[in-house]
């Protein structure tokens, strides 16, 4: 049976902008900070969806499929922990939350994904392909929006 052969492009690190307005040199550093660790930990999300994306070709099995993506949701939930270890910002918190919520989900909604290839017949890989284009999309698009909201409190700030 083949492996998934398709999966959206892998996400991609969004970068928080450097705070370089934010008042008092320490107010400052602590902000730059702040982006530097979020923007380390997007960076090792993206990575690790290049990751399994090369990963799961049309040579992969279903079981080596299931065993990639399971350590993707290990490598999430590492950084879950890691974004909520996070000293943030009293003005961006419910953004950063949301940016860490985005992730859990992610993690989430992709180990349920994995779970039901158990012995998928070739169309139900298909569906299961078809979801995981779709939460890749979907992640895209929330980690996009959670760091554009950072940004922008940021740059008041």
């Amino acid at each position: 049976m083949p492996g998934l052969t398709r999966i959206a492009s892998p996400a991609t690190a969004i970068v928080l902008a450097v705070a370089l307005n934010a008042c008092g040199t320490q107010d400052k550093d602590a902000k730059n900070n702040y982006v530097k660790q979020v923007n380390a930990a997007q960076t090792q999300f993206a990575d690790a969806a290049t990751r399994v994306k090369q990963q799961i070709t049309k040579e992969s099995s279903p079981r080596q499929d299931r065993r990639s993506l399971a350590r993707f949701v290990s490598t999430i939930e590492v950084l879950v922990a890691r974004l909520g270890a996070i000293k943030v910002p009293d003005d961006v918190r419910a953004q950063h939350r949301r940016l860490v919520a985005v992730m859990a989900d992610h993690a989430k909604e992709v180990s349920q994904i994995t779970t039901t290839m158990g012995s998928a017949t070739t169309a139900e890989l298909e569906d299961v392909q078809r979801k995981l284009s779709a939460a890749t999309i979907t992640v895209n698009a929330n980690l996009g929006a959670a760091t554009d909201s950072i940004n922008t409190k940021l740059r008041a700030g």
